[in-house]
Protein backbone atom coordinates (compact mmCIF):
# COMPACT_ATOMS: atom_id res chain seq x y z
CA UNK A 1 0.00 0.00 0.00
CA UNK A 2 1.51 3.51 -0.92
CA UNK A 3 2.59 5.13 2.31
CA UNK A 4 -0.09 7.98 3.57
CA UNK A 5 0.62 11.39 5.88
CA UNK A 6 0.10 10.61 9.17
CA UNK A 7 -3.35 12.56 9.59
CA UNK A 8 -4.21 12.74 13.38
CA UNK A 9 -0.70 11.85 14.54
CA UNK A 10 0.02 13.68 17.36
CA UNK A 11 3.42 14.93 18.71
CA UNK A 12 5.11 16.14 22.42
CA UNK A 13 3.23 17.30 24.79
CA UNK A 14 7.04 20.19 25.33
CA UNK A 15 6.64 23.07 27.86
CA UNK A 16 7.81 26.50 26.83
CA UNK A 17 8.21 29.44 29.10
CA UNK A 18 6.96 32.60 28.46
CA UNK A 19 10.00 34.60 28.75
CA UNK A 20 9.05 38.48 28.95
CA UNK A 21 12.21 39.50 27.47
CA UNK A 22 12.52 37.04 24.71
CA UNK A 23 8.41 38.70 24.14
CA UNK A 24 9.90 42.39 23.90
CA UNK A 25 12.69 40.71 22.04
CA UNK A 26 10.62 39.36 19.19
CA UNK A 27 8.70 42.56 18.57
CA UNK A 28 11.66 44.78 18.60
CA UNK A 29 12.62 42.04 15.71
CA UNK A 30 9.79 42.75 13.73
CA UNK A 31 10.09 46.54 14.12
CA UNK A 32 6.74 47.03 16.12
CA UNK A 33 6.97 49.83 18.46
CA UNK A 34 3.64 48.97 20.29
CA UNK A 35 4.09 50.24 23.79
CA UNK A 36 2.13 47.17 24.73
CA UNK A 37 4.54 44.73 24.11
CA UNK A 38 7.56 46.77 24.88
CA UNK A 39 6.09 48.65 28.41
CA UNK A 40 2.62 46.91 29.15
CA UNK A 41 3.34 43.45 29.56
CA UNK A 42 1.53 42.26 26.70
CA UNK A 43 3.04 39.28 24.46
CA UNK A 44 3.28 40.17 20.54
CA UNK A 45 0.35 38.08 18.75
CA UNK A 46 2.91 35.68 16.71
CA UNK A 47 5.50 35.68 19.36
CA UNK A 48 4.61 32.07 20.53
CA UNK A 49 6.45 30.88 17.06
CA UNK A 50 9.24 30.82 18.68
CA UNK A 51 8.08 28.42 21.25
CA UNK A 52 7.06 25.39 18.83
CA UNK A 53 9.23 25.48 15.58
CA UNK A 54 11.23 22.35 17.30
CA UNK A 55 7.57 20.68 17.47
CA UNK A 56 6.46 21.59 14.27
CA UNK A 57 9.95 20.55 12.70
CA UNK A 58 8.95 16.96 14.71
CA UNK A 59 5.78 16.80 13.21
CA UNK A 60 6.83 17.12 9.71
CA UNK A 61 9.60 14.67 9.96
CA UNK A 62 7.79 12.48 11.62
CA UNK A 63 4.47 12.60 9.66
CA UNK A 64 5.42 12.11 6.24
CA UNK A 65 6.95 8.54 5.79
CA UNK A 66 8.82 8.53 2.01
CA UNK A 67 6.98 7.91 -0.54
CA UNK A 68 3.76 9.54 0.88
CA UNK A 69 3.75 12.61 -1.19
CA UNK A 70 5.39 12.25 -4.94
CA UNK A 71 6.57 14.26 -7.70
CA UNK A 72 7.68 16.84 -4.88
CA UNK A 73 10.04 19.56 -6.65
CA UNK A 74 10.87 21.53 -3.56
CA UNK A 75 8.45 22.69 -0.57
CA UNK A 76 7.58 26.18 0.90
CA UNK A 77 6.05 27.46 4.18
CA UNK A 78 2.53 28.43 1.96
CA UNK A 79 -0.14 29.14 4.50
CA UNK A 80 0.12 30.32 8.33
CA UNK A 81 -3.30 30.92 10.68
CA UNK A 82 -3.30 31.68 14.29
CA UNK A 83 -6.44 31.66 16.39
CA UNK A 84 -5.77 33.52 19.94
CA UNK A 85 -8.51 32.06 22.28
CA UNK A 86 -7.05 33.93 25.67
CA UNK A 87 -3.83 36.56 26.58
CA UNK A 88 -0.51 34.95 26.97
CA UNK A 89 0.96 36.21 30.29
CA UNK A 90 4.86 36.87 30.31
CA UNK A 91 6.27 34.36 32.75
CA UNK A 92 2.98 31.94 32.05
CA UNK A 93 4.31 28.14 31.36
CA UNK A 94 2.79 26.65 28.24
CA UNK A 95 1.92 22.73 27.19
CA UNK A 96 2.51 22.57 23.61
CA UNK A 97 1.01 20.01 21.53
CA UNK A 98 1.54 19.04 18.05
CA UNK A 99 -1.25 17.40 15.76
CA UNK A 100 -0.93 16.89 11.78
CA UNK A 101 -4.33 18.99 10.92
CA UNK A 102 -4.67 17.48 7.43
CA UNK A 103 -3.20 16.78 3.85
CA UNK A 104 -4.56 17.84 0.75
CA UNK A 105 -3.87 18.24 -2.80
CA UNK A 106 -3.91 21.48 -4.96
CA UNK A 107 -3.25 22.68 -8.13
CA UNK A 108 0.44 23.77 -7.20
CA UNK A 109 0.98 20.85 -4.95
CA UNK A 110 0.27 18.54 -1.43
CA UNK A 111 -0.47 20.98 1.31
CA UNK A 112 0.53 19.55 4.84
CA UNK A 113 -1.00 21.21 7.44
CA UNK A 114 0.03 20.49 11.26
CA UNK A 115 -1.71 22.32 14.10
CA UNK A 116 0.51 23.23 17.17
CA UNK A 117 -1.62 23.87 20.56
CA UNK A 118 -0.69 25.68 22.88
CA UNK A 119 -2.44 25.52 26.54
CA UNK A 120 -2.05 27.26 29.60
CA UNK A 121 -0.37 24.79 32.43
CA UNK A 122 -2.17 27.08 35.19
CA UNK A 123 -5.22 27.07 33.98
CA UNK A 124 -5.06 24.23 31.35
CA UNK A 125 -6.80 26.77 28.92
CA UNK A 126 -6.14 26.85 25.01
CA UNK A 127 -4.47 29.99 24.97
CA UNK A 128 -3.50 29.96 21.04
CA UNK A 129 -3.71 27.32 18.16
CA UNK A 130 -1.43 27.89 14.83
CA UNK A 131 -2.23 25.89 11.60
CA UNK A 132 1.16 25.76 10.06
CA UNK A 133 1.10 24.64 6.57
CA UNK A 134 3.74 23.73 3.91
CA UNK A 135 3.32 23.39 0.15
CA UNK A 136 5.33 20.65 -1.33
CA UNK A 137 5.61 22.42 -4.68
CA UNK A 138 4.69 19.27 -7.61
CA UNK A 139 3.78 16.91 -5.46
CA UNK A 140 1.00 14.39 -4.92
CA UNK A 141 -0.76 12.27 -2.51
CA UNK A 142 -3.02 8.81 -3.05
CA UNK A 143 -4.44 9.35 0.38
CA UNK A 144 -5.67 13.09 1.01
CA UNK A 145 -7.41 13.57 4.23
CA UNK A 146 -8.16 15.85 6.86
CA UNK A 147 -10.04 19.26 6.89
CA UNK A 148 -9.04 21.79 4.61
CA UNK A 149 -8.33 25.16 6.65
CA UNK A 150 -11.10 27.67 6.21
CA UNK A 151 -11.46 29.97 3.10
CA UNK A 152 -9.87 33.20 3.23
CA UNK A 153 -10.10 34.24 -0.45
CA UNK A 154 -9.88 38.01 -0.40
CA UNK A 155 -12.95 39.63 -0.60
CA UNK A 156 -12.63 41.82 -3.94
CA UNK A 157 -15.55 44.34 -2.95
CA UNK A 158 -14.01 45.38 0.60
CA UNK A 159 -11.27 47.08 -2.07
CA UNK A 160 -13.84 49.99 -1.69
CA UNK A 161 -13.60 50.45 1.92
CA UNK A 162 -10.19 50.86 2.61
CA UNK A 163 -8.83 51.46 6.00
CA UNK A 164 -4.77 52.56 5.18
CA UNK A 165 -1.67 51.74 4.41
CA UNK A 166 0.72 50.91 7.50
CA UNK A 167 4.31 50.67 5.88
CA UNK A 168 6.96 49.28 8.03
CA UNK A 169 10.67 49.79 6.74
CA UNK A 170 13.39 46.59 7.76
CA UNK A 171 16.88 46.44 8.07
CA UNK A 172 19.86 44.44 6.70
CA UNK A 173 20.27 42.73 10.25
CA UNK A 174 16.61 42.22 10.07
CA UNK A 175 16.81 38.77 9.13
CA UNK A 176 19.81 38.09 12.12
CA UNK A 177 17.62 39.98 14.64
CA UNK A 178 14.62 37.75 14.21
CA UNK A 179 16.62 34.55 13.90
CA UNK A 180 17.48 35.21 17.39
CA UNK A 181 14.47 36.26 18.59
CA UNK A 182 12.43 33.37 16.70
CA UNK A 183 14.67 30.70 16.91
CA UNK A 184 14.33 30.14 12.85
CA UNK A 185 17.92 30.14 11.18
CA UNK A 186 17.13 28.74 8.01
CA UNK A 187 20.28 29.19 6.20
CA UNK A 188 18.48 30.98 3.46
CA UNK A 189 17.54 33.65 5.43
CA UNK A 190 21.16 34.58 7.36
CA UNK A 191 23.36 33.16 4.59
CA UNK A 192 23.19 35.03 0.78
CA UNK A 193 25.44 32.18 -0.47
CA UNK A 194 22.86 29.74 0.70
CA UNK A 195 19.85 32.19 -0.70
CA UNK A 196 21.64 31.93 -4.30
CA UNK A 197 21.52 28.12 -4.19
CA UNK A 198 17.96 27.89 -3.19
CA UNK A 199 16.73 30.07 -6.52
CA UNK A 200 16.96 33.98 -4.60
CA UNK A 201 19.08 36.90 -5.45
CA UNK A 202 20.15 37.22 -1.85
CA UNK A 203 18.77 36.41 2.23
CA UNK A 204 15.50 37.21 2.42
CA UNK A 205 13.20 37.78 5.25
CA UNK A 206 11.61 34.40 7.29
CA UNK A 207 7.90 34.34 6.24
CA UNK A 208 6.91 34.81 9.56
CA UNK A 209 8.62 37.96 10.63
CA UNK A 210 6.92 39.69 7.47
CA UNK A 211 3.32 38.13 9.01
CA UNK A 212 4.08 39.57 12.29
CA UNK A 213 4.49 42.67 10.97
CA UNK A 214 1.00 42.25 8.78
CA UNK A 215 -0.21 42.00 12.31
CA UNK A 216 1.65 45.45 13.42
CA UNK A 217 -0.54 47.38 10.52
CA UNK A 218 -4.23 45.39 11.42
CA UNK A 219 -3.76 46.06 15.34
CA UNK A 220 -2.86 49.86 14.32
CA UNK A 221 -5.32 50.80 11.73
CA UNK A 222 -8.56 48.47 12.96
CA UNK A 223 -7.92 47.92 16.51
CA UNK A 224 -7.20 51.09 18.05
CA UNK A 225 -3.24 50.34 18.69
CA UNK A 226 -5.21 47.00 21.38
CA UNK A 227 -3.28 43.62 20.35
CA UNK A 228 -5.58 42.26 22.26
CA UNK A 229 -8.80 42.54 20.03
CA UNK A 230 -6.90 40.64 18.16
CA UNK A 231 -9.05 37.13 17.47
CA UNK A 232 -7.67 35.41 14.63
CA UNK A 233 -5.47 35.84 11.45
CA UNK A 234 -4.25 34.00 8.22
CA UNK A 235 -2.72 34.57 5.06
CA UNK A 236 -0.81 32.93 2.35
CA UNK A 237 3.08 34.17 0.83
CA UNK A 238 3.36 34.66 -2.18
CA UNK A 239 6.75 36.47 -2.08
CA UNK A 240 10.16 37.41 -0.37
CA UNK A 241 10.91 40.43 1.07
CA UNK A 242 14.75 41.43 1.28
CA UNK A 243 16.24 43.23 4.00
CA UNK A 244 16.08 46.81 3.56
CA UNK A 245 13.02 46.91 1.64
CA UNK A 246 9.60 48.30 2.89
CA UNK A 247 6.59 46.03 3.93
CA UNK A 248 3.27 48.16 2.96
CA UNK A 249 0.50 46.26 4.14
CA UNK A 250 -2.67 47.82 2.87
CA UNK A 251 -5.94 46.90 5.11
CA UNK A 252 -9.91 46.77 4.55
CA UNK A 253 -12.98 46.61 6.10
CA UNK A 254 -14.80 43.37 6.26
CA UNK A 255 -17.91 44.10 8.11
CA UNK A 256 -18.98 42.90 11.03
CA UNK A 257 -18.83 39.21 12.75
CA UNK A 258 -22.25 37.50 13.54
CA UNK A 259 -20.74 36.99 17.19
CA UNK A 260 -19.67 40.39 17.60
CA UNK A 261 -16.36 42.04 16.58
CA UNK A 262 -15.34 42.82 12.70
CA UNK A 263 -13.50 41.22 9.79
CA UNK A 264 -10.40 42.38 8.13
CA UNK A 265 -8.51 42.08 5.01
CA UNK A 266 -4.97 43.02 4.06
CA UNK A 267 -2.55 42.60 1.68
CA UNK A 268 1.18 43.08 1.54
CA UNK A 269 3.69 44.31 -1.18
CA UNK A 270 7.01 44.90 -1.41
CA UNK A 271 9.44 46.31 -3.77
CA UNK A 272 6.35 46.85 -5.68
CA UNK A 273 5.54 43.05 -5.69
CA UNK A 274 3.03 41.35 -3.86
CA UNK A 275 4.43 39.27 -0.63
CA UNK A 276 1.40 38.47 1.16
CA UNK A 277 -1.91 37.49 0.05
CA UNK A 278 -5.53 36.60 1.24
CA UNK A 279 -4.67 38.06 4.45
CA UNK A 280 -7.85 38.31 6.58
CA UNK A 281 -7.73 38.79 10.40
CA UNK A 282 -11.11 39.18 12.73
CA UNK A 283 -11.12 41.21 15.86
CA UNK A 284 -12.79 41.31 19.28
CA UNK A 285 -15.18 44.18 19.73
Amino acid sequence: MTPKVLVGSTYGPVEARVDADAAVAYALATNDPNPAYLEGGVVPPLYTVALILPLFQEAMRSSIPQGAITGVRSGVHSDHRVVLHAPVQPGATLRCVAETHSAVNTKAGTRVTQRVALYDTATDRLAVEHYWSTLFIGGTTEHPAGPDLPDTTFPEDARSRPLGRHTIPTTRDQTFRYAGASTDHAAFHIDDAAAVAAGFPRKFLQGLCTFAMCSQAVITLAADGDPLRLATMAARFSAPVFPGDDVEVDVYDVGPLAEGGRAVAFEASSAGRAVIKHGRAELRP
